[in-house]
C-alpha cells in the first residue's frame, strides 16, 4: 500500500496512519509518499507516487483537501486500482469541494480507478492487521463485519464491539456504493454477521437487491440514523445525499429481511448472539431463575418479543421434581430457590440447567442469577457453572442476566469464553434471542426471488392520456379513465357543467347518487363541503346542488370550478385506501389500509415497494387492522383477497410503467365480497 501525503510526525496527536499500521503489526509492504522525502518511521519516503518501485494495490491519500486532485492524478498515472481519500470538505463541504469531487469521479472513470470516500477513515481488517485509519484501533479479530457511513463507528468500534473482523467506512460514496460493498463484505467466509450503519441512500432498488442477496447468506443488522426531521437535515449535508422518509426505509428493510435496530445497544446485543450461536431450533425458551419475581420479568419480556415459554417434557419434570419440596411447584420458568435450600444452591442450579439444555422441547435457556457485594460470601456466583454446562452443549443457546452489585464483574467473566452471552437486562436478552429466531426461521426461509410484472394492456391508453400533460393534478375524468384502462373498477359516473346537465345525468345513472365538486384547487372535497351523498330524488338533488355551490363559494372564494361529478351511490362496503407515492430513493411505494375521511387519523396503513409477489401483496393486506374486517370480523362481509391483490398489482404496474406519476390515491375503494369499486381518486404528475 502507499500512504500518499503521510506526515513525518509521530507520537501523541500525530494522526499518522503509518504509525498506527506499524503498531498493529501489519506485515505487508508500505510506501510512504511525502514531497519532502527522507525517512518516516524507518521507511523511505518517496517524493512522488510515480517514484514508488511497484504499483500499489491501494493508495491512501491522507493529505489536506486542496492537494487531493493533484495527488489523485498521480494515483491514476501510476495505475493504482483502488484509492482511499480521507479528507473532508468535498460533497460534504462548500461549492468548490463539490466541484472537486465531481472532477475526481470523472478522472476515476477515465482511468478505471475505484475510489472509496472522500471523507472516510477507510478500511480496518483485523484478520491481517491492515488499517488505513489514523485511529488506534486494537480490537481483536472476530466474526462481525461493519459497513458504515460515518467515522464514528471507526472511532467507537473498540467500545461498541468486543471484536470485529472487517470494517469499511464508505464516506461520501463518490464511486464505490454502499450496495457494492455489501455484496463484497457478506461473502467473506470469516464473518458470521454483517452490521450496516446507514445515514442515507442514493439507489434504493440497487440496495434492496444487494440486501436480499446478503440476507440469504448471513444475518444483516442495520442501524439507520437521520430518522428525525433534524437528523435528516444533518444527514443530507453530511453524506451528500437526501435522507428519505423513515417509514419508507423501514418498509424496505423489512422487505429485504434486514434486522433493524433502534440504538447501538441493540446492535451490540444482536452481534453477541449471532457471533456466539450458529442458530436456534425454535422460539421455545426455558428460564432458570433464583427469584420468582425475576422469572415473571423474563416471561413478560419473552412475550413482548414473540418467544414462547416452553412446556417441560415429562422426563424433565420427573427429574426435577426430586429436587423440590412437596409444597413447591416445579414448572418452567423455574424458581430454583426452594431446591437450593434443600440440595445446595450450585448442585440444584447445575441439575436444572442440564435438564433444560437436554430437554428437546426447549430451544434456548435464559439463566438468571444474583450477585452479592461481598465476593467471599457470594454463594450465588454461578458464572463458572453456567459456562461449563453450556460449553458441553454448544447447539443450544444459553444467555444470562445477573442482578445485584457486581453484575459488571459477572459480565466480564462470561465474556472470557464464547459460549454464553451476558445481557444487562432481561428485556435485551429476550430481544436478541427473538432476532436470532426470526432470522433463522422466518427471514432466511422466505423466498425473495426477483419479481417482474408484465406490461398492463391498458398502458397505451394511459400514455395517450398523459401525453402533453404538465406537472400537477390530473382532472377527475382523466384519473378515472386511467384507472379503468388498467382494469381497476370505477363507479358509474358522469361530468356536468350546470344544474340542467347534472339533473339529466343523475336520472340517467339512477338514484340514489353522489355529487362531488370538480376543481383543481380543491383536493380534499369533503373538508371543503364539496360532497353530497345518498341523494334519493330530483328535489333532493336540486337542493344539494344549490347548497354545495354556496358552501364552496364561502370556503373557497376564487377556486376554479370545472363542474360536478355525478356518481352512482354505493354503500355497505368496507372503505379502503390504495395509494402510491414516488420516493426519491426507492421509487414507487405502494400503500394499503383503512380508507374514508378518517384515513389519516386512523393511520392504519401498510407500505411495500413494488414489484411484489402475490404472497408479499397478501402479507401487506394482512398487516393492517382493517384486514380483520375484510376477513369477516364482527359479522362483516368477508372480502375475497384475490380482488384486492389484483387491484394492488395493477396500481403497482401503473406506477412502475409511468415515471411521470408522482402520487396516486384511491380513497375510498369500496370492497364487497367479490368485487371492489373506486369512488374517488387523484393522480399527481411531477
Amino acid at each position: 500500500m502507499a500512504l500518499v501525503g503521510v506526515t513525518s510526525r509521530s507520537g501523541k496527536g500525530s494522526n499518522n496512519p503509518l504509525e498506527v499500521m506499524l503498531e498493529r503489526g501489519y506485515q505487508g509492504k508500505i510506501y510512504p509518499v511525502n514531497p519532502k522525502g527522507g525517512t518516516i518511521l524507518g521507511h523511505r519516503a518517496y517524493t512522488s507516487l510515480l517514484d514508488v518501485p511497484e504499483i500499489p494495490d491501494v493508495a491512501v491519500i491522507c493529505a489536506p483537501r486542496d492537494t487531493v486532485p493533484e495527488l489523485f492524478g498521480q494515483c491514476c498515472a501510476k495505475k493504482v486500482k483502488l484509492v482511499i481519500i480521507v479528507a473532508q470538505g468535498f460533497f460534504d463541504g462548500d461549492e468548490r469541494g463539490k466541484l472537486m469531487q465531481k472532477e475526481i469521479l470523472k478522472t476515476a472513470a477515465k482511468y478505471g480507478v475505484r475510489v472509496l470516500g472522500p471523507n472516510t477513515l477507510g478500511i480496518v481488517n483485523n484478520f491481517n492487521r491492515f488499517c488505513t485509519s489514523f485511529i488506534r484501533f486494537m480490537n481483536p479479530a472476530a466474526a462481525a463485519g461493519i459497513l458504515c457511513q460515518s467515522g464514528v463507528f471507526v472511532v467507537g468500534a473498540p467500545q461498541i464491539f468486543s471484536g470485529i473482523g472487517l470494517l469499511i467506512d464508505t464516506g461520501n460514496t463518490t464511486d464505490i456504493e454502499f450496495s457494492e460493498l455489501l455484496g463484497h463484505i457478506v461473502r467473506d467466509p470469516r464473518l458470521k454477521v454483517i452490521n450496516l450503519h446507514m445515514e442515507s441512500l442514493r439507489d434504493g432498488p440497487q440496495f434492496m437487491q444487494a440486501a436480499k442477496d446478503a440476507v440469504a447468506l448471513k444475518p444483516v443488522i442495520i442501524y439507520k440514523t437521520g430518522a428525525s426531521p433534524g437528523g435528516a437535515i444533518i444527514t443530507s449535508s453530511h453524506t451528500g445525499a437526501l435522507a428519505g422518509e423513515d417509514r419508507i426505509f423501514d418498509t424496505a428493510f423489512k422487505q429485504c429481511g434486514l434486522l433493524r435496530v433502534e440504538d447501538v445497544e441493540e446492535m451490540i446485543d444482536l452481534n453477541k448472539v449471532f457471533t456466539t450461536f450458529n442458530g436456534i431450533k425454535g422460539n421455545r425458551v426455558g428460564v432458570v431463575s433464583i427469584s420468582g419475581g425475576a422469572a415473571i420479568i423474563a416471561v413478560d419480556a419473552c412475550s413482548r418479543y414473540g418467544l414462547e415459554i416452553a412446556k417441560m417434557s415429562s422426563n424433565t419434570e420427573a427429574q426435577l421434581s426430586e429436587l423440590f419440596p412437596a409444597w413447591a411447584h416445579c414448572s418452567n420458568p423455574v424458581d430454583m430457590w426452594p431446591a437450593g435450600m434443600f440440595h445446595g444452591f450450585h448442585e440444584s442450579y447445575r441439575r436444572i440447567l442440564e435438564a433444560f439444555i437436554a430437554d428437546p422441547q426447549m430451544d434456548a435457556v435464559i439463566c438468571i442469577t444474583g450477585s452479592f457485594l461481598d465476593k467471599e460470601g457470594d454463594f450465588l456466583d454461578t458464572t463458572e457453572l453456567i459456562r461449563e454446562v453450556a460449553g458441553k452443549n454448544p447447539d443450544k443457546p444459553v444467555v444470562t442476566w445477573t442482578y445485584g452489585q457486581r453484575f459488571q464483574e459477572y459480565a466480564r467473566e462470561f465474556e472470557k469464553e464464547n459460549n454464553v452471552v451476558y445481557f444487562y437486562s432481561i428485556d435485551r436478552a429476550a430481544r436478541a434471542l427473538s432476532a436470532l429466531y426470526r432470522y433463522h426461521h422466518v427471514i432466511k426461509k422466505k423466498e425473495r426471488q426477483p419479481v417482474s410484472l408484465p406490461v398492463n394492456p391498458g398502458q397505451a391508453q394511459v400514455e395517450k392520456i398523459l401525453s402533453g400533460k404538465t406537472a400537477g393534478s390530473l382532472s377527475q375524468t382523466d384519473v378515472f379513465e386511467i384507472l379503468e384502462s388498467y382494469g381497476i373498477p370505477v363507479a358509474r359516473r358522469g361530468k356536468a357543467k350546470n344544474i340542467e346537465e347534472a339533473v339529466s345525468l343523475a336520472e340517467k345513472i339512477g338514484y340514489p347518487v353522489a355529487m362531488k365538486v370538480l376543481s383543481p384547487d380543491i383536493i380534499h372535497k369533503s373538508d371543503a363541503g364539496g360532497v353530497r351523498l345518498n341523494i334519493g330524488n330530483v328535489r333532493q338533488f336540486e337542493d344539494a346542488f344549490t347548497s354545495m355551490r354556496r358552501e364552496i363559494e364561502l370556503k373557497h372564494t376564487g377556486a376554479q370550478i370545472e363542474g360536478v361529478l355525478i356518481q352512482e351511490y354505493l354503500d355497505k362496503g368496507t372503505e379502503l385506501l390504495l395509494g402510491c407515492k414516488r420516493d426519491p430513493q426507492f421509487g414507487p411505494v405502494l400503500a394499503f389500509g383503512a380508507g374514508g375521511v378518517f384515513t389519516e387519523i386512523m393511520n392504519d396503513i401498510s407500505l411495500r415497494i413494488p414489484p411484489l409477489s402475490e404472497e408479499e401483496t397478501i402479507d401487506m393486506i394482512r398487516e393492517t387492522k382493517v384486514s380483520k374486517i375484510l376477513a369477516g370480523a364482527r359479522g362483516a362481509t368477508a372480502v375475497n383477497l384475490d380482488v384486492l391483490t389484483r387491484c394492488l398489482t395493477r396500481l403497482a404496474q401503473l406506477a412502475l410503467a409511468n415515471p411521470s406519476i408522482s402520487e396516486m390515491d384511491i380513497n375510498p375503494l369500496l370492497a364487497y365480497a367479490d368485487r371492489v369499486v373506486a369512488l374517488d381518486a387523484r393522480i399527481t404528475l411531477r
